[in-house]
């Protein structure tokens, strides 16, 4: 399996949180799956850093440098990435759901045929075959 991991999950992952579900631990930790991070990711952990380092402790070097040590390998954002969010039924989702980092998730898991690995609920109601909700 391919997974994209949405970007709580790789944190939980990094560090040893108890709320990343044992199936999803064990999915990332199977090296027959091959995981992935976005530089979506990227962006939000510096985002979030520069914004409240005691809440997100990673600069976004650290966190690079985590993922790489843990053999979680870097997705680019493309411009085939960005035009793909074009295809999400925003209409669906309504005013439930407006974070545009998971969007960009679910657009390059959609785009790249990757599952997208997450705990969020409200991902799965934009109805993509491509998210897979654990927890």
């Amino acid at each position: 399996m391919n997974l994209l991991l949405d970007t709580h999950v790789v944190l939980w992952f990094l560090k040893g949180d108890r709320r990343l579900p044992k199936p999803l631990r064990e999915a990332i930790e199977n090296p027959a799956n091959a995981v992935f991070i976005s530089e979506t990711s990227v962006l939000e952990v510096v985002i979030k850093h520069g914004k409240n380092p005691v809440a997100m402790p990673y600069s976004g070097e650290r966190f690079v440098e985590l993922c790489d040590r843990a053999s979680i390998a870097l997705r680019p954002i493309t411009l085939e990435t960005i035009l793909s969010l074009g295809t999400l039924d925003l209409d669906r989702v309504g005013d439930l759901h407006k974070d545009p980092f998971d969007r960009l998730l679910i657009a390059q898991a959609k785009q790249e045929n990757l599952t997208l690995a997450t705990c969020d609920r409200l991902l799965g109601l934009y109805g993509e075959d491509r998210v897979t909700i654990y927890g």
